[in-house]
């Protein structure tokens, strides 16, 4: 049980390392003159709805349907 814990622990200390490495090498891309690219893009289950957000037109309509599907899904398998 304390492996658990601990591997949760190491996880979590690992995304907040790189979260902070990502924020200073944006910030000494920036600092040089350069654009840093950043792009967002997802598809996130509240529940049953999807919510879809970051890309055009074509790729909403398959992140939409691939939404939809897993909704489907999570139905299918919860309810």
């Amino acid at each position: 049980m304390w492996f658990i814990q601990a591997l949760g622990w190491i996880l979590l200390i690992l995304g907040i390392l790189c979260v902070i490495i990502a924020l200073v090498l944006a910030v000494m891309k920036s600092e040089s003159g350069e654009e840093p690219k950043m792009e967002s893009r997802g598809v996130v289950l509240l529940g049953p709805i999807p919510i879809v957000w970051g890309y055009g037109r074509k790729g909403w309509l398959v992140a939409g349907i691939v939404g939809m599907i897993l909704c489907l899904l999570w139905l299918l398998f919860f309810l």
